[in-house]
């Protein structure tokens, strides 16, 4: 192999690349501007910046989001294109100024900003919101850029772009505002053994948290409008589940054949409305034939993930994110289960949940499902997970 692997890690991934904020007739483009992306087989290059959008309008909202990437013969080396929104009081850190692109491989998630305004995914080239409706555009911001090589193996290479980022269309700032939402496991939670043809892992937003999140945002309901399900290589077929507090049970989302090349946001029928007493449950399914090492959850593509994105009104800072941990999770055999209601950094997490854990907190409960139809999904789900007691899923 050319230059190793471990130098490419190492080195500066976005060399030459400046951060560009620039109004563009109705639209705020905010992209990283001539880079050169050093990509190996085993490393993926996610580069970060921080991006001030003060000088916008406040109270501006964005109702179309479309990527620019530049040129178009360096596309298919794209996986996702992310905007994370900082909250109100968050500040640039000292190592990085603002606009200076920065190695976020190993910190893909920077605390007090990692509510997703928006990503795109492969497959993607345009997504417009409903009429009337949009997100807030924040006054800090992060621009995610994640590059992937194409092939397991191979020589490193060199992907070099006039423009890898978003373009925003402005809109009035009176629509009716929404924010993205991400159901999944974290950390330990996700492992998919080798030569397994159809492995499941799941993950739940228990009641508690939805009840907990709609008190404090003092509406009786959350409205889904899309979904997003989210995989790497490996993953086959995707589904969400709402279950309600009669056990009765709404399957949304189903995706029967992923590819992780082409992972479209698709609007609902109709709106989707989650009340205190509901639960949520994504069940994603593996394909591990061809590999012969077990794959754990991470950033790269050659890892893996579980998630599924919604586009969730009102927008609620303090709940982006929700899942569930078990003994899987603490290392401590027989754990009861705890309810994640958040985006938590690692180690306060850990911190957290052992605590729970060793001062024997009641595990969180899933109401039982009633019996529904699941001839009308396909005999992949037959069988899906019942995390009701929180058991890690077989296949």
């Amino acid at each position: 192999m050319g230059r190793s692997a471990i130098a490419l890690v190492a080195c500066a991934c976005a060399r030459a690349a400046t951060l560009e904020v620039r109004l563009e007739g109705g639209h705020l483009v905010v992209a990283h501007k001539d880079a050169i992306y050093e990509v190996a087989p085993s490393h993926d290059v996610y580069s970060c910046s921080w991006a001030d959008l003060s000088s916008i309008k406040g109270g501006a909202t964005i109702d179309q989001i479309e990527r620019a990437i530049e040129p178009a013969s360096v596309l298919s080396f794209y996986h996702h294109i992310t905007l994370y929104m900082c909250n109100s009081g968050v500040r640039p850190d000292r190592a990085h100024a603002v606009g200076e692109p920065f190695d976020c491989l190993e910190r893909p998630f920077i605390f007090g900003c990692e509510r997703q305004l928006f990503s795109w995914g492969a497959g993607v080239e345009r997504f417009e919101m409903l009429p009337g409706t949009g997100f807030v555009l924040p006054r800090l911001a992060i621009l995610q850029v994640h590059v992937k090589h194409p092939s397991l193996d191979g020589e490193p290479i060199e992907v070099a772009a006039s423009l890898s980022g978003l373009r925003l269309r402005l809109s009035a700032p009176d629509v009716k505002p929404f924010q993205y939402f991400q159901l999944g496991p974290h950390f330990g939670m996700l492992s998919v053994p080798p030569r397994a043809p159809r492995y499941k892992v799941g993950a739940v937003c228990a009641e508690s948290c939805i009840r907990q999140a709609l008190r404090q945002a003092k509406v009786e309901f959350f409205e889904v409008i899309a979904i997003r399900q989210h995989m790497h290589l490996l993953g086959s077929a995707a589904v969400t589940e709402l279950i309600h507090a009669d056990g009765s049970t709404e399957n949304y989302g189903l995706v029967r054949n992923f590819s992780a090349y082409n992972t479209p946001i698709s609007f609902l029928p109709t709106p989707l409305y989650i009340r205190a007493g509901d639960a949520l449950q994504v069940t994603c399914v593996y394909n591990s034939s061809a590999r012969a090492h077990a794959t754990m959850l991470g950033v790269s593509m050659h890892d893996e993930m579980c998630f599924s994105f919604m586009i969730m009104h009102p927008p609620l800072p303090n709940f982006t994110g929700c899942w569930h941990a078990n003994e899987n999770f603490v290392h401590i055999p027989g754990a009861p289960c705890v309810a994640i209601c958040g985006i938590i950094p690692k180690r306060q997490l850990a911190r957290q949940v052992r605590h729970k854990f060793k001062n024997g907190v009641k595990k969180f409960t899933l109401p039982r499902r009633g019996p529904w139809s699941r001839a009308a999904l396909d005999p992949v789900y037959s069988d899906l997970p019942d995390l009701r007691t929180c058991s890690t899923p077989r296949s």
